[in-house]
């Protein structure tokens, strides 16, 4: 993230320079994190900002429930969580204020180191599985790898607008694409590793499911800026 924030400082300092347009920095706090903003005008009404956060959770206690319908069980997992994101976004100031629509790219850093037990014997796509078939359950997770959609409105100094400090605000909403990777070594009991492993595939695809309200993160951001 200190590269693409040093990368995206230099490029928006060097374009602004260059063609002689507006250009600010900012700092702000949110559900994303802490982090800087970077923008350049390039228009009388359009900004590009370029945004990045993050925010050190740490260790979380989750339960996610796995298995098929009427043969679930839980996992009891400990999460030592990291969560960030950086984004690429076009803010539209349609009105003679400091209203904006906002739309871009947004990439989601969250990830998470995972660690836990199968509370319950369970039944996987018609393979039952006793919590004496493995041991403890390692692996990860995380809540994209790739740029997706945001959208949103907010409040901020518009393209052209007066030097100075100003106030910040965004409300929106980002696309997220879960994935989740589990690992477990088996006790020798009922399956061998090859088919403990096959088996876990499937557990991933329940976890997954269970984070699919992941899907669509909420935004929400207050910030202080200055303009060049």
């Amino acid at each position: 993230m200190k590269k693409i924030l040093g990368l995206g400082f230099g490029l928006l300092l060097f374009v602004s320079n260059a063609f002689a347009l507006d250009f600010g920095i900012g700092v702000g706090a949110g559900t994303n994190g802490t982090g800087l903003n970077l923008s350049v005008g390039l228009t009388k009404t359009v900004n590009l900002r370029l945004n990045a956060a993050q925010i050190d959770i740490g260790d979380e206690s989750e339960t996610v429930t796995v298995g098929d319908d009427g043969f679930e069980g839980d996992i009891d997992a400990e999460l030592d969580f990291d969560y960030g994101a950086t984004a690429v976004l076009f803010d539209w100031h349609a009105f003679d204020n400091g209203f904006r629509f906002t739309a871009g790219m947004m990439k989601n850093n969250g990830s998470a180191d995972i660690s836990g037990v199968l509370q319950d014997n369970i039944v996987v796509d018609g393979d039952p599985l006793l919590t004496t078939d493995l041991g403890e359950i390692g692996g990860d997770f995380s809540l994209g790898d790739s740029y997706q959609p945001y959208v949103g409105i907010g409040w901020g100094r518009g393209a052209g607008g007066d030097g100075g400090f100003s106030f910040s605000a965004d409300l929106g909403l980002a696309v997220l694409d879960p994935d989740v990777d589990l690992e477990a070594t088996t006790t020798g009991g009922t399956y061998t590793q090859s088919e403990l492993d096959a088996i876990l595939t499937d557990l991933e695809k329940d976890a997954e499911d269970e984070l699919d309200d992941f899907e669509l993160w909420p935004v929400l951001a207050i910030g202080v800026n200055y303009a060049f």
